[in-house]
């Protein structure tokens, strides 16, 4: 393997840790920032955190997700993450 490769795999790979440390939102953000967050992060899912205090992760949000919502006609920027979500957050309290 050259330097060159090796130097461009070691970026590649700093590049994904800190996009993963940094894709988080809160759930009382709206859809429209997540968005926003996708698109310069260069990923298609985020880690939901859940806005209080503890700042607990409680879902992720994917591209797939604000699709279907744009594709239901929702407002992006009136919509906030935990209207996108509830339904998974919900499931799992109930285990």
């Amino acid at each position: 393997m050259s330097t060159t490769a090796a130097t461009t795999r070691s970026r590649r790979r700093a590049a994904m840790t800190t996009a993963a440390v940094s894709t988080t939102v809160d759930q009382y953000d709206h859809v429209a920032a997540a968005t926003y967050l996708m698109k310069h992060a260069g990923t298609t899912a985020l880690a939901v955190l859940d806005g209080r205090g503890s700042n607990q992760p409680i879902g992720c949000i994917t591209e797939t997700d604000i699709a279907a919502a744009t594709a239901q006609g929702k407002d992006l920027n009136e919509t906030r993450i935990r209207d996108l979500i509830a339904h998974a957050h919900a499931s799992l309290t109930r285990l």
